[in-house]
């Protein structure tokens, strides 16, 4: 699977954060970070192409980058209550 559509590009980011233990997403969080910014003139926070589809390396880059920044959340929040 090449691109995928939005709701199913939420179960494939829900597996990647039950693995990290982060809280899971909502499909139609990826709805407004893709399709939903087009329709509104806006750019998109993960890229799509003309049939409003996710790309797979596209996905592999959002999630990278948002899990980081949830680790990188929950690790500062501990450092802060270990003080």
């Amino acid at each position: 699977m090449s691109a995928m559509s939005p709701y199913a590009a939420s179960k494939v980011v829900n597996v990647v954060l039950e693995e990290n233990s982060i809280a899971p997403i909502p499909p139609q969080m990826m709805y407004n970070y893709t399709t939903a910014r087009v329709r509104a003139g806006k750019v998109p926070l993960i890229p799509i192409n003309a049939d409003n589809k996710i790309e797979l390396a596209d996905l592999e880059a959002w999630v990278t980058k948002y899990v980081t920044k949830k680790l990188s959340n929950i690790e500062a929040k501990l450092a802060e209550n270990t003080k």
